[in-house]
């Protein structure tokens, strides 16, 4: 029995959606919602974004909207013809929702919605049925309603892989965002499949693992990507370093150690910088754990931004700082220097695979925000202009050397105002002297 309902309510006084379906009535223009839309809205999810496919002349019918709803037109794919239209809104997230409008990719509905990834994400539903009656039509021609209702996770056909073997890596993507199921025929597809995950371009494999890796549970179906072969398929390098999955499920279960918990609010701010697309420091650092001595090679591989890049090679090559079980606070400092706008990234990569003390992780913490930080503030006590004028040097290499010096005592809290600076340098400078 059907125990989904498709609120047409809620969607039915959306403004947006109304003036949409009145613009789609002036121009006699079929509206089919579909796709994730129809999935999340059976689901009860909450979403910012519609889906709409029709027979014909999309971008044309697209970009006329936005222009009547003074919205920006974002065309997206030529075929099948799909383009985005960005409409301001009062609600919240940013205010902003976005449309997409899609081509048939088959001469009938019926037969684009088989051409679909996964059987819940397979239905349709007429514009005008949902604006019309409080029981909408659901075009269901894969079963997918049966499917949501018991959480299962099916390929309409095996047929389906063979156009786009990406699909054989977002049913675990789904399986981790909807707690789905992936019963044992979709998984024996995957497995029988997955060396056509190769042919898939770098860059669209690195969008599904790192919306995968955003997921708090990602270990296990990484785990299970991995039993169907299909991983080293995404990390080539995996195969070396399978015995990682106790440090990923550690730092899932405990990304903030405890000891470091008064900092919770700036440590999740920090994780959830996004360093590219659908790629933030939380998901590099389990990037990482998997795959520590070739993440940076496997980054490159899939595409990686410069900055996600420049991010896994410092919390990979700088974590061996961590691994003495006492630092001295010159040591601790030395490394804040060293990792600069990354030692959280480096610290909590470290806490999850080396034996630190507490301590250690409190004091590195404590020094960066009670001793490094009000100097970073600060800035240089001088300057190279400050040492031109008053020592009557010129300008070159040695200036450098001065001013490295300076700030490396000033780190220290070796010396702590400008007279302190000046002083210092002149020391260095009758020391240069006297070794001359």
């Amino acid at each position: 029995m059907n125990t989904l309902i498709f609120n047409s309510k809620n969607f039915r006084d959306n403004a947006v959606i109304q003036k949409l379906y009145a613009f789609s009535k002036i121009h006699d223009v079929e509206l089919y919602l579909v796709g994730g839309s129809v999935r999340d809205m059976l689901l009860n999810r909450s979403t910012a974004d519609f889906d709409f496919t029709l027979k014909s002349e999309t971008i044309q019918f697209a970009k006329s909207f936005a222009e009547s709803m003074s919205s920006p037109f974002v065309p997206l794919e030529e075929q099948p013809p799909t383009a985005r239209v960005i409409v301001k809104t009062q609600q919240p997230n940013n205010g902003e929702l976005c449309i997409d409008f899609t081509q048939f990719r088959a001469k009938t509905l019926i037969e684009d919605l088989c051409l679909r990834d996964l059987t819940i994400n397979a239905m349709a539903i007429p514009l005008v049925s949902v604006m019309e009656t409080d029981h909408p039509e659901i075009i269901d021609p894969c079963n997918g309603i049966n499917n949501l209702e018991e959480r299962q996770l099916l390929f309409p056909s095996e047929q389906v892989i063979l156009d786009d073997p990406l699909r054989l890596m977002r049913i675990f993507r789904f399986s981790a965002q909807l707690d789905f199921h992936i019963p044992q025929k979709s998984f024996r597809l995957v497995q029988k499949h997955s060396n056509l995950l190769p042919n898939v371009s770098p860059e669209r494999v690195r969008d599904e693992l790192f919306k995968l890796l955003k997921n708090k549970k990602s270990n296990y179906y990484l785990q299970r990507m991995s039993e169907a072969d299909l991983l080293p398929k995404v990390i080539p390098s995996l195969e070396k370093s399978l015995d990682s999955w106790s440090s990923l499920e550690r730092f899932e279960k405990i990304p903030i150690p405890e000891s470091l918990s008064v900092y919770r609010a700036e440590i999740e701010t920090y994780l959830n910088e996004e360093l590219g697309l659908f790629t933030n420091r939380c998901s590099l650092i389990k990037f990482c754990l998997l795959n520590t001595d070739y993440s940076v090679e496997s980054g490159k591989h899939l595409r990686l931004s410069r900055k996600a890049v420049k991010f896994l090679k410092c919390i990979s090559t700088e974590y061996p700082q961590l691994s003495d079980k006492v630092m001295t606070k010159k040591q601790i400092i030395a490394f804040l220097r060293d990792t600069t706008s990354e030692w959280w990234g480096v610290l909590l990569f470290s806490a999850v695979i080396l034996p630190i003390p507490v301590g250690i992780l409190k004091q590195i913490a404590e020094t960066y925000y009670q001793h490094l930080l009000p100097i970073l503030k600060r800035g240089r006590l001088i300057s190279g202009e400050d040492l031109i004028r008053k020592f009557q040097l010129k300008e070159g290499r040695e200036i450098g050397v001065l001013l490295k010096q300076i700030e490396e005592m000033q780190h220290h809290g070796e010396i702590q105002t400008r007279t302190e600076a000046f002083t210092a340098v002149e020391k260095l400078i009758q020391k240069k002297n006297k070794s001359i």
